[in-house]
Order: C-alpha cells, then sequence, then structure tokens
C-alpha cells in the first residue's frame, strides 16, 4: 500500500523500532547509571513536550536551560521533532536551541526527521543551520535513514549547498554520486 497514512505509520513504527534498538544496546552502560538530573530540567522536557508555549516561557524565564537533555541524551527539540510538533521546534529554536545536538546515540533533531519522514520540520532545520553531514553511532548521516524519494533528494541538495567534504561523499552509495 501506499496511501500516505500508511506511509506515515510505517515511518513511526521504523522510528520506534531503531529507537528500542538504541534503548536495548544503553541498558547496562556506563550512561545508564548516570543519575537523571535535576527536576528542573524533567518538568522543562515535559512542558516542551505538551505543548505548552506559555509555560516553557516562563521556565525559560526562570533559568531553565534550553538544550537540556534526559538521560538518553534528548533534548526538548528531538522530543518536538519526534512529535512532528512544527510550533515547538520554531519555538525552540527561536528561544536558542542548538539544531545540530546529538543525544546519546549521537542523533540529531535532523536524524529523526529524517528518518521520521517530516519533510516540513526538515526544511525547517536545515534554514537553521542543521549539519546534513553529521554522524550518528551507527555511521549513518541523516539521507541515510531517509526513506522517502522527497527526504533523501532535500538531504542530498543540501549536501551541495553546505559542500560537504570527499569524506561524506564517499559514504553515499554508488548510484547516489550521479545525483549530486
Amino acid at each position: 500500500m501506499s496511501e500516505p497514512g500508511h506511509l506515515g505509520v510505517k515511518r513511526a513504527e521504523s522510528a520506534r523500532l531503531r529507537r528500542a534498538e538504541q534503548l536495548r544496546r544503553w541498558k547496562g552502560s556506563l550512561t545508564e547509571l548516570e543519575p537523571v538530573g535535576a527536576r528542573e530540567g524533567a518538568v522543562f522536557l515535559a512542558a516542551c513536550s505538551s505543548g505548552d508555549a506559555e509555560e516553557v516561557k516562563r521556565l525559560l524565564a526562570r533559568g531553565a536551560r534550553i538544550n537540556t537533555a534526559n538521560v538518553d541524551g534528548l533534548t526538548a527539540l528531538h522530543q518536538a521533532c519526534i512529535d512532528e510538533n512544527l510550533d515547538m521546534v520554531k519555538f525552540l529554536v527561536e528561544n536558542g536551541a542548538s539544531v545540530n545536538q546529538q543525544d546519546n546515540e549521537g542523533w540529531t533533531p535532523l536524524h529523526a526527521v529524517a528518518s521520521c519522514g517530516y519533510l516540513n520540520i526538515a526544511e525547517y532545520l536545515l534554514s537553521h543551520g542543521a549539519n546534513v553531514a553529521a554522524v550518528n553511532s551507527e555511521g549513518e548521516v541523516p539521507s541515510d535513514l531517509a526513506e522517502e524519494a522527497a527526504m533523501k533528494d532535500l538531504l542530498l541538495e543540501q549536501v551541495k549547498k553546505q559542500g560537504k567534504p570527499a569524506v561524506y561523499l564517499n559514504m553515499l552509495p554508488l548510484g547516489l554520486l550521479g545525483a549530486l
């Protein structure tokens, strides 16, 4: 089936499976043994996740750090991207969130949206400096995670614009080199 709804469900399931694999590898690692962090960070992340921009503004005014991460290294921006919450993505970026912050597995927000197929959020992140050549712990750049042609095209076009070095180009499958 190639219905838009089916593709969205497939992408979301793919992202969940990848995340489950990351968490499986994380179990028992040194990272798991680190303390969870301050209550304030958890409150900030929860407010962002709920989409409550007013509460997020209040927390930022009281000193919350916009790039606070949970024990997995996920920031509010990562979560807003995963949740396909473009309004919160814009709010966070406009207030200083790092578009290139990597989680414990090296995923940036752009990796997340590439994996999920959220083209509009990918375009926004790219327009605000997201790095298409960021490599995660599996050696993947965002375009490696893209399943949809439009997303792959967008990311590969951005490779040309950002002028990534030959090292990045050598990581691309041979068939894609001609597209550049």
